[in-house]
């Protein structure tokens, strides 16, 4: 018999082959300094760039493949938005998509530059 600390209710062992799918997570990213990445089209120097995250995440986060981890999606706004230049309407339609997906995701990450992420909060 293995030991009690390997079950939360008495003789139920957790996620022992009990059908549990990954865990999905919805990234939604407005811009910030997490998009920013050399721009060719600026001479190299750093500016957002629409998918730098999503090829970040894809290329140098090889933990996000390993199937005990959560199924990530992410979602880049077009065009991404410095957080000094966002406001209500852009905050509601963040709140407007996590609602939209709330039933498909089990977490939802807001990626946003800090300027303004006290408002957005509230």
């Amino acid at each position: 018999t293995p030991p009690e600390s390997d079950f939360f209710i008495p003789q139920v062992k957790l996620h022992d082959g009990d059908g549990m799918k990954r865990k999905r997570v919805l990234v939604l990213c407005t811009g910030g300094t997490l998009t920013m990445a050399p721009d060719p089209e600026k001479g190299g120097s750093l500016s957002p760039v629409q998918g730098a995250l999503t090829e970040f995440m894809k290329k140098s986060m090889l933990e996000l493949q390993n199937e005990k981890m959560p199924d990530v999606v992410v979602h880049e706004y077009t065009p991404l938005l410095d957080s000094s230049d966002m406001g209500p309407p852009d905050w509601s339609l963040l709140a407007k998509d996590i609602k939209a997906n709330y039933l498909y995701f089990d977490g939802f990450v807001v990626l946003m530059g800090t300027d303004t992420m006290a408002y957005t909060a509230t």
